[in-house]
């Protein structure tokens, strides 16, 4: 290894990104937590495909209602105040479920419920943080950072949170909830650590300055109108993510890519607790065992995909991914085992992680920080109302023809999505 890329690696990315990464930890392990116990606690009420699909329409369907208000929100607030004010009120719901839980008075369309506000509130934390990455680390730093935030999203969410929610849900059904509340809570003592006025972007080399840029725009936010303020530029700003999007040659064509790439996604991730369960007889261990090994594997995919990427270039190692994905969809319709289940999985996850850390930073390359927010949202809504298509799809094929066939379906459509991604690829000269 060079000098030059001895230097670039062990550079620092500084304090504010170390407590954006830590906050981030917090609030994801409450996530995976969430995630894998939301599904199970539906499963004690039904076992019907389309309901249990349901849980995760839920969880998506806020994007294609609210994201572009969402994107406004973003741009136009204090971000850092804004990431303080959601996460609090999301740790109240899922204290509030966790009363429930305790009170036995739960139901399908209240795990619905929860579902959809917390992804609302996803809709105002998730972009906030895009936005701020770029403004605190410098443009030569962004995979990296972005493959760090990736790696502890999966580690976090899946290899830790899963199999802690799974054995907190065999300990009491409650437990996990409120667990799950308190990571909402902890994470806005990190989340203080941001800053709240507008500086400079850092330059290349100066990755992490101590004193780092804004995490609001300076265009009239939440501090200077309030919320009412904010909301009243939606009329006005509502199109400029989505027009500024589709006016890119490059990311024009990779957000439809990604879009169909989701709809198989969610199709195949909405039946897995399904197929642990119910196809291949296994436990709600299980369950918890098959997100763990994905988890690992996801996490090994971010940290390595920037190195991948050096080496071989973002297109080969995107383009290779989504397809070893569909592959690997289309082996779970005809896996004969719970333990190819399991394997096939995180070959999924592994090569999933590799293209979040990669696909996630066309967005911050590309776009103008004063409307990274907007169009951010744009390209979120689309890509996760995806998710809303996909997982109702799944529940209707399952539901209709059972649940391996959901997953063939899944992988044919992830195939049909490799060359809309070839040609978008083909665009980018970041």
């Amino acid at each position: 290894m060079s000098p030059r890329a001895q230097t670039r690696a062990d550079r620092p990315l500084g304090p504010t990104f170390r407590a954006l990464l830590a906050a981030s930890a917090v609030s994801n392990l409450g996530d995976g937590i969430r995630l894998a116990t939301l599904p199970l606690l539906a499963t004690t009420l039904t076992n019907s495909p389309l309901l249990i699909a349901g849980v995760t329409v839920a969880q998506f369907l806020p994007w294609l209602l609210f994201g572009p208000i969402g994107g406004v929100i973003v741009d136009r607030s204090d971000r850092r105040r804004l990431i303080l004010t959601t996460q609090l009120w999301r740790a109240i719901v899922m204290v509030v479920l966790a009363a429930v839980v305790i009170a036995d008075a739960a139901s399908i369309q209240l795990i619905f419920l929860v579902a959809f506000v917390i992804t609302a509130g996803e809709i105002l934390v998730d972009p906030s943080v895009v936005a701020v990455v770029p403004t605190i680390v410098a443009r030569d730093d962004l995979d990296r950072a972005n493959g760090r935030i990736s790696g502890v999203e999966i580690v976090t969410n899946d290899l830790v949170g899963a199999p802690v929610g799974v054995g907190l849900f065999a300990v009491a059904s409650w437990l996990p909830f409120a667990v799950d509340g308190a990571s909402y809570l902890g994470s806005t003592l990190l989340f203080r650590r941001l800053p709240g006025r507008s500086q400079p972007r850092p330059r290349t080399g100066e990755a992490g300055a101590d004193e780092p840029a804004t995490t609001g725009t300076g265009t009239g936010g939440l501090r200077n109108g309030g919320f009412g303020r904010a909301l009243r530029q939606v009329g006005a700003d509502l199109p400029a993510g989505l027009r500024w999007l589709f006016r890119h040659p490059m990311l024009r064509p990779w957000t439809i890519s990604v879009a169909v790439f989701n709809i198989g996604a969610a199709t195949s991730f909405s039946l897995l607790v399904l197929l642990v369960i119910d196809v291949h007889n296994g436990s709600e261990a299980a369950f918890g065992i098959t997100l763990t090994v994905a988890a690992v594997a996801g996490a090994i995919g971010s940290t390595v995909a920037p190195r991948l990427v050096e080496r071989h270039g973002r297109a080969p190692v995107l383009l290779v991914a989504a397809g070893l994905s569909a592959v690997v969809l289309l082996g779970l319709a005809a896996a004969p085992s719970l333990s190819t289940v399991i394997a096939l999985w995180a070959v999924g996850a592994g090569v999933s992680g590799v293209l979040l850390a990669i696909g996630r930073g066309f967005i911050q390359r590309y776009c103008p920080n004063e409307i990274l927010g907007r169009t951010a949202i744009a390209s979120r809504t689309i890509t996760r109302t995806a998710f809303v298509v996909g997982a109702f799809l799944g529940g209707v094929v399952g539901s209709a023809a059972g649940v391996r066939t959901a997953y063939a379906v899944a992988g044919a459509i992830q195939v049909m999505a490799l060359l809309p991604m070839a040609l978008a690829l083909r665009n980018d000269h970041a």
